[in-house]
């Protein structure tokens, strides 16, 4: 658990302190970047608990019950109820980057379905080395999700 001072500090001081933070947090642009800099910034277990906690948050919007997300992710059932009070408590930033989660991934499910429908109505040619068109489409598909990565 995180330690706090019991010192006060400078309101100023701590408003301009967290506005450097969220700042340089908005200024990473790539998934490595961000990773790199939580990975320095953070101890593996308050990595571990970030990523539990939004995980707990998107399945809870998708529907998942809390006996499910506690099995599945081996939280507390009071972690579980956390989460889910602080999504209906109008957590606004937290309601906003799970939308985008979802919408990213349905936009990515329906790139892939697009692209097997496209392979499957795709006239193959004769002597077609099936083994290295399947590869040469997996890898593509790669490189457009990396893209969309970043």
């Amino acid at each position: 658990m995180a330690q706090l001072s019991k010192y006060p500090m400078d309101k100023q001081l701590e408003e301009r302190m967290y506005e450097v933070f969220y700042q340089t947090l908005a200024d990473l642009k790539t998934s490595e970047s961000v990773q790199e800099f939580l990975c320095d910034l953070l101890s593996k277990s308050e990595q571990t608990m970030l990523a539990k906690r939004l995980a707990i948050a998107v399945l809870l919007v998708k529907g998942a019950n809390y006996a499910y997300i506690r099995d599945v992710l081996k939280v507390s059932t009071s972690t579980v109820v956390a989460v889910h009070s602080w999504l209906e408590s109008g957590g606004v930033g937290y309601q906003r980057a799970i939308d985008r989660l979802i919408r990213q991934e349905k936009t990515e499910a329906f790139l892939d379905t697009i692209e097997e429908v496209i392979e499957r109505i795709t006239i193959p040619r004769p002597h077609t080395d099936w083994r290295k068109a399947r590869s040469e489409t997996w890898q593509r598909r790669q490189i457009v999700r990396n893209k969309r990565a970043l």
